[in-house]
């Protein structure tokens, strides 16, 4: 029931409610789903915030505007982050902090 899907710029999900999802099922009907239209912003900032919870480091291509290129700059100084060849991952270090970190990148 509380799965949600996002293909491209669109994303749903079932109604959060477990009274009305086995309801529906009852009378043979489907769930009310909820839909979301994603803009380009929330898609980038997503993908920042998933991507930077991978092993592999993160590809920057389309990230420009997402990230605040000084904060970059300053959480590799720190030993945060580090760049790499048109990618961005976080050290150990930040991975620790990586809630943190991921939301100074995109302030």
């Amino acid at each position: 029931m509380g799965a949600v899907s996002t293909i491209e710029n669109r994303r749903w999900r079932n109604a959060p409610s477990l009274a009305r999802y086995v309801a529906a099922l009852a009378r043979g009907e489907r769930p009310t789903r909820e839909l979301e239209e994603l803009s380009a912003d929330v898609r980038a900032t997503e993908r920042v915030m998933l991507g930077l919870r991978l092993d592999e480091p993160l590809p920057l291509a389309g990230l420009e505007q997402a990230l605040d290129g000084d904060e970059v700059e300053r959480l590799a100084r720190l030993g945060l982050a580090e760049r790499g060849e048109g990618s961005l991952a976080l050290t150990q270090r930040g991975r620790f902090l990586g809630g943190g970190v991921t939301a100074r990148l995109l302030a």
